[in-house]
């Protein structure tokens, strides 16, 4: 039998999606060889694919901070305009919003194949020796006064901190019986490619149909990501069509916005839930993206919540070594907590209530799905709030998410 390797560092990191390559990052490259990392995941290596992510304004200040966006920008689609509609209603002004996707002339969002960004940050993490990648799968976890303790079959890891980001279905929040509140939307989304016969023009549509929500995202000028929800049933008649069939589906939702569509590709069903992690911290863990929290696609904020985990967390561990304090200890790691709870839970139960409130049949409440629709586009502050939702700078003081470079 192989003796299995011990490998000590300060922090272990627990993923390898985008947050949690993000957080590595953000701590090496601020600190140098003051801090040692090790970073593991089941599947390291991370596969070529599309899947189109949307980027906030507050992920593209934390990447000019890092002085990363130069990198990624040429990689990326800008969204200049949102249009919202209820029940496809474009031939009139009844059910229709338009934001200027912009704040202070910068733009609010963009879009990215995430397979792309996953490069780039993979390409930045191999310039720093003091991060470590380890491909193995874990089996048990310890945690005591002095360390965080974590076995596979081939290493023995300790660290003072364990950053758990390892997804929704965290093996960290499992071993530790952590509980979330949670629920199951019945509802499953439809994630596709689609090449059409219209320019775009850098908008995003949100039409809010009775099936469900459809998002018609910039992919490129004749190009667009689609994510559709609607109930597990009708999704699942959608998943059983051939793919002419399918395009047809789609072509008869989005015709109106972009023309005729000649390619599908890309296809991916899964299903939706709503998950808030109900505590962020435990003894010598802190838990980032999706691990923490899983929030409706409709807005495609996800990631972006994530991010500002990372920003805050990072900074939180920062400050603590640059003033010589130890940055496991729980009362440090409760100030990250203190801070972001409050924009997790509201920025989640938004977009379930957005959700809700259009994603259903019932005939008495039609009028009013109208009514906020055009409440809202009349009220010029009130969009400019919206955008600033989106951009996740509404309610944050965190350096990165500002733009400002921490040292």
């Amino acid at each position: 039998m192989n003796k299995k390797k011990s490998i000590s560092s300060d922090i272990i990191v627990m993923g390898n999606g985008i947050t949690s390559q993000f957080f590595s990052l953000v701590l090496s490259k601020t600190l140098g060889d003051r801090i040692k990392i090790s970073q593991i995941d089941k599947e390291i290596k991370s596969q070529d694919y599309v899947r189109a992510l949307s980027i906030s304004l507050s992920t593209v200040n934390m990447c000019k901070a890092l002085d990363i966006w130069s990198l990624i920008e040429p990689y990326c689609y800008p969204v200049k305009k949102i249009i919202v509609t209820h029940k496809g209603k474009q031939e009139s002004k009844s059910g229709i919003l338009e934001f200027n996707n912009h704040i202070d002339q910068n733009i609010a969002s963009y879009i990215i194949n995430e397979s792309d960004l996953r490069k780039i940050l993979s390409q930045q993490i191999e310039k720093y020796k003091t991060i470590e990648l380890f491909e193995t799968e874990i089996n048990s976890l310890d945690i005591n006064n002095e360390s965080a303790l974590i076995s596979s079959n081939q290493y023995d890891f300790s660290s003072k901190l364990i950053v758990a980001g390892d997804g929704r279905r965290s093996i960290v929040k499992k071993i530790l019986g952590i509980k979330s509140i949670s629920w199951d939307y019945d509802q499953t989304a439809l994630s596709c490619l689609i090449t059409h016969s219209k320019k775009n023009d850098n908008i995003a549509i949100e039409n809010f149909l009775n099936t469900g929500p459809i998002a018609i995202l910039p992919f490129g000028d004749y190009q667009s990501s689609l994510v559709w929800s609607g109930t597990k049933n009708f999704m699942n008649n959608l998943n059983q069509l051939d793919r002419n069939k399918l395009l047809e589906e789609v072509q008869m939702q989005t015709r109106d916005y972009i023309g005729k569509i000649s390619k599908i590709e890309n296809i991916g069903f899964f299903d939706l839930n709503f998950s808030i992690i109900r505590r962020l911290i435990d003894t010598r863990v802190a838990f980032i993206g999706d691990a923490a929290h899983s929030v409706h696609p409709l807005a495609g904020q996800g990631t972006n919540i994530g991010l500002r985990d990372v920003a805050y967390l990072s900074e939180n561990i920062i400050d603590s070594i640059k003033y010589g304090l130890d940055f496991s200890n729980k009362n440090v790691l409760q100030v990250y907590e203190r801070k972001r709870m409050p924009d997790i839970v509201t920025s989640a139960m938004t977009f379930d209530a957005i959700n809700r409130l259009y994603s259903n049949n019932i005939q008495a409440i039609e009028p009013l799905k109208d009514f906020a629709i055009n409440f809202v586009s009349k009220i010029p502050k009130l969009k400019k709030s919206f955008v600033e939702e989106g951009a996740g700078t509404k309610r944050t003081m965190s350096k990165l998410i500002q733009g400002i470079p921490i040292s």
